[in-house]
């Protein structure tokens, strides 16, 4: 993973250079750029697979990418780099890759110079960010919000999933699979989905990776697929995440693995003025969800991980919101899954990258896999929430699959949302009220400080 800018107008080292140096904790082992005539591209190396220079040329086309295709191998046999691939690939320029795009097993966002017209690219789910916007210098795209402000550029739009920008239009070249709930039998939905998560936590692992681990049953599934592989909490002490993680760790034997990173409320409050320049964003919910994440990456890397698994897409995919229930008896359930789904990027993956990122720590969500999406949207209803009595069972098709690593109290356990689950949430608000203000306005004070 890393970061990547470019600019065409008026100036376009000058800005890039100044993009790049926006977006240097992306990428720490190296910053490079390239003039092309009236364009320049940019990019900032986390290097994670492989050691490919960027920018690349390969034929006509010249490019920045940020991603990995978990399946390079497939294209490029003996081959060690996704990069090298992508540039394989794009040898026979952009429509050589929207041939290629289908069988991609990966995320992705990348930007294409091929002659006179710069292309940006982003993977169906939107994992991977990309912003661009245009300033009376010209045109620019990033990896952050904040590198194209540092430009002048102010109207920022981000590159919507699954789809190209050329020639100032947005165009579509790949969409999710169809929802059509066409497998109905649990023991085969159980089977399968157990083998595509299976396939997709083994396709994302690596030497110096980690799990995002609360001991809910998203993370505990990737930590016990994963058997060799560290474990990382953070939270309060005592708080629910820790004490679930401890408890999940020991269910899977794994206790010499897990580490947990307890939090004060001092590391919190010191933590906030990085958040918030890091997801560009002083809203309550956004803040308090995206600080876990910050300070356990930063930890991570401290102990060098440069990849986390997390389980980020689980909750849209399998129905894991109380919301859900409403939607299942008025029988939208379908249509509710399918709108976030389609909305994950903005709404979470874009906060989360961010996040991971201001460390340099790639984010990996593996049930974000296009086999597990692909699966998922096959599924009937009824294997995503089951009605029990009065009860409802959330994500029970997952909550079966747990059932092969772990007892009924860890497949079975309760969701608690992160910023709860953490002790982050009450914690924020008791800084909130040290300052004099609620926590809406104590935010905002600090995103003046460092974005205004």
């Amino acid at each position: 993973m890393c970061g990547i800018a470019g600019f065409v107008g008026e100036k376009a080292r000058q800005r890039t250079c100044q993009m790049i140096e926006a977006l240097k904790h992306r990428g720490p082992d190296g910053l490079a750029v390239q003039e092309l005539g009236d364009a320049c591209l940019g990019h900032a190396h986390l290097k994670v697979t492989g050691d490919f220079p960027q920018p690349v040329t390969a034929g006509n086309v010249t490019f920045v990418y940020n991603g990995e295709i978990y399946n390079h191998s497939d294209f490029l046999p003996g081959s060690t780099s996704d990069t090298e691939v992508l540039a394989s690939i794009l040898k026979a320029g952009i429509a050589g890759f929207e041939s290629a795009a289908p069988k991609i097993d990966g995320e992705y966002a990348f930007a294409a110079r091929d002659g006179s017209h710069i292309t940006l690219v982003r993977d169906p789910l939107g994992i991977k960010p990309l912003y661009y916007g245009c300033s009376e210098a010209g045109f620019g795209f990033a990896s952050e919000r904040k590198a194209l402000m540092r430009v002048g550029i102010r109207d920022i739009r981000s590159l919507s999933p699954g789809c190209m920008l050329a020639e100032g239009r947005e165009r579509r070249f790949a969409d999710l699979p169809p929802m059509q709930p066409a497998i109905v039998d649990e023991q085969e939905a159980v089977r399968l989905l157990d083998e595509a998560l299976s396939r997709a936590v083994w396709l994302r692992l690596h030497k110096d990776a980690a799990v995002t681990f609360s001991g809910g049953i998203d993370s505990a599934l990737i930590g016990a697929m994963a058997p060799d592989t560290p474990l990382l909490t953070v939270g309060l002490p005592g708080s629910f995440d820790v004490k679930a993680a401890i408890h999940a760790a020991r269910a899977i034997g794994a206790e010499h693995r897990h580490t947990v990173y307890e939090v004060t409320e001092k590391d919190v409050e010191e933590a906030l003025p990085g958040v918030i320049y890091a997801i560009e964003s002083a809203s309550p919910v956004s803040v308090s969800i995206a600080l876990p994440l910050y300070i356990l990456s930063a930890r991570a890397r401290a102990d060098g991980y440069k990849v986390l698994l997390s389980g980020q897409g689980s909750d849209e995919l399998f129905a894991g919101y109380a919301r859900y229930e409403a939607g299942y008896v008025e029988s939208r359930l379908q249509e509710m899954l399918d709108h976030d789904q389609r909305h994950l990027a903005e709404v979470n993956l874009e906060r989360d990258d961010a996040a991971a990122m201001a460390s340099g720590v790639e984010l990996r969500v593996p049930y974000l896999d296009l086999a597990v999406v692909s699966l998922a949207r096959q599924l009937d209803p009824s294997l995503k929430l089951r009605v029990n009595g009065k009860d409802y069972i959330r994500k029970y098709v997952l909550r079966k699959v747990a059932e092969n690593y772990f007892p009924p109290d860890v497949s079975g356990a309760p969701k608690k949302a992160i910023q709860y689950g953490t002790g982050i949430q009450k914690t924020l608000e008791r800084l909130a009220r040290s300052h004099g203000c609620d926590l809406a306005g104590y935010l905002q004070t600090l995103y003046k400080v460092v974005l205004v």
